[in-house]
């Protein structure tokens, strides 16, 4: 099934203010994750539990998220920037809460509740990004070989021991640049129909759940 992403405002919208967008693209963000997860699983690259599909799907959109944080780069100023980022970062957050909700925790998870995995999230996107930061990324090009490098052996960390050097591999070379072009894609189609940066967003999408 080819993998959907929103990339454009239904004709007589109304104009999008950034956290429109910011919205948009964490759902967008959010599915590319999960068309992700299936296709590792398809090459035979297993997850025991929804849990760990999750696991997998948090490094795939913080990874986005830091992405999103270069591509708006000069496009807004350093307020619009911010605020883009934190609402994104935010929606991203609520996924997360919301779809830990839905599912079992594991036995040795059983003391954390939604909002600590909102949380630790959140903690998350910090730690990666003070790595992600030092590594080569190009507004041509994209990122760079660190850059990737240092996603796919996080991915491969939540995907556990078992092939892991056969999974860095494989989202070196096929998973981490098939995500790049479509999620970047859709970013700069809704970056071109956006041109409202005023006021707070509207209620956003429903949310796509881990197992679509």
């Amino acid at each position: 099934m080819a993998l959907r992403l929103r990339n454009r405002w239904k004709q007589g919208e109304r104009s999008r203010t950034l956290e429109d967008v910011a919205t948009v693209s964490a759902a967008n963000a959010w599915r590319v994750a999960c068309n992700g997860v299936l296709t590792l699983e398809d090459e035979a690259f297993e997850t025991r539990t929804q849990y760990q599909r999750l696991d997998v799907i948090e490094e795939f959109v913080i990874f986005l998220l830091h992405l999103t944080d270069h591509q708006v780069y000069g496009k807004f100023n350093e307020e619009e920037r911010a605020r883009f980022i934190t609402a994104m970062a935010l929606r991203l957050a609520g996924f997360v809460e919301e779809n830990r909700a839905d599912n079992r925790a594991p036995d040795d998870q059983s003391h954390m509740t939604p909002q600590d995995y909102k949380q630790a999230f959140i903690a998350r996107i910090n730690e990666r990004n003070a790595v992600y930061a030092q590594c080569a990324y190009s507004p041509l090009e994209g990122p760079g070989f660190g850059l990737m490098r240092a996603f796919a052996e996080w991915v491969s960390e939540a995907l556990g021991p078992k092939n892991r050097q056969w999974a860095i591999d494989q989202i070196l070379t096929i998973e981490g640049p098939e995500a790049v072009e479509k999620y970047t894609a859709s970013l700069d189609a809704l970056l071109a129909g956006s041109d409202d940066r005023s006021g707070p967003g509207k209620e956003g999408p429903v949310r796509p759940m881990a197992e679509d």
